[in-house]
């Protein structure tokens, strides 16, 4: 049996869901697998690689399930918003060793893993940054970083409460709670004339904190997107005629992007025809979001 870089990571996946990271081997996952250990290092030099490849195709999954849920045109904005919250609880939940206890662990200091976190925080707070307008519109502008805070320290807080008293606590209810909270919030600020304490530089340093170098690494991150979304393409399945125009396209965004000072509709353009196409879809909004978030 022929075994994948992606089936090791489905693998490896399963069993940090399930016993956590720390508590699980190469070889085991190797095992698991129907392989030599020495095959699974074969596609990842180390285990925080491969630890690096789980986390990062766990995170892809959960944005695009959230991005399903955002098409939900049957609901209202505020519906699907508490949506959001329950579905991110959920997911966590699921996936805690990943996606919240890695934050324990001693990889956090390895350089590709702290980038790696540092642009899903980005894309996280990004995705916080847009309910919240979706949501509450124009008047939360003068308050926005620290609503911004504020709803992720919230966030974050009951997730803990959720885990770890699982049984006392309704995600559902969790939720709405919160909602109305924001709600409550964001009327008493708004009536009151609130400037808020919070601009976007306290947003950028939370994003890029421990990075001696963002910019050196949010340039190999963009690099490293084209270069996924080339190979898939170069792959593609649905014919040559489809194949070179997909090409094409992404070598005018690549271009685009490596510019002194590029054109953002033009970025954005090109990523919404990119993203029509499904299979391309997740990667292409990492490769928007990470290329224009400082420009907002």
């Amino acid at each position: 049996m022929s075994v994948t870089k992606q089936d090791i990571i489905h693998s490896a996946s399963k069993m940090f869901k399930e016993k956590g990271y720390l508590a699980t081997s190469i070889q085991e996952i190797a095992q698991d697998c129907s392989i030599a250990k020495g095959s699974v290092y074969k596609h990842f030099p180390s285990k925080e690689d491969l630890l690096c490849a789980v986390f990062d195709e766990c995170q892809t999954v959960y944005f695009e399930q959230a991005e399903f849920l955002k098409n939900n045109e049957s609901k209202s904005s505020k519906e699907k918003f508490v949506d959001q919250i329950a579905f991110r609880f959920q997911y966590f939940i699921e996936y805690r060793h990943i996606m919240v206890e890695f934050i324990d662990l001693p990889i956090t200091q390895y350089a590709t893993f702290r980038s790696l976190r540092n642009h899903v925080r980005a894309r996280m707070m990004e995705w916080h940054k847009y309910w919240l307008l979706e949501v509450y519109g124009e008047r939360i502008n003068s308050f926005l970083w620290d609503l911004i805070f504020i709803y992720r320290a919230i966030l974050k807080d009951y997730l803990q409460r959720i885990i770890y008293e699982e049984k006392l606590l309704s995600i559902e209810d969790t939720a709405r709670f919160i909602v109305g909270i924001l709600d409550a919030l964001v009327e008493h600020m708004s009536s009151s004339g609130s400037k808020g304490l919070l601009g976007r530089s306290a947003f950028d340093t939370f994003i890029h904190a421990g990075s001696n170098n963002w910019t050196s690494e949010k340039e190999q991150i963009i690099e490293e997107l084209l270069g996924r979304i080339v190979a898939q393409i170069n792959t593609w399945p649905s014919g040559s005629a489809r194949r070179k125009e997909l090409q094409e396209i992404i070598q005018l965004l690549g271009e685009e992007i490596l510019k002194a000072e590029p054109k953002r509709s033009l970025i954005q353009a090109l990523c919404a025809y990119l993203e029509q196409e499904r299979e391309l879809r997740s990667t292409v909004i990492q490769l928007k979001q990470i290329t224009l978030e400082e420009r907002e």
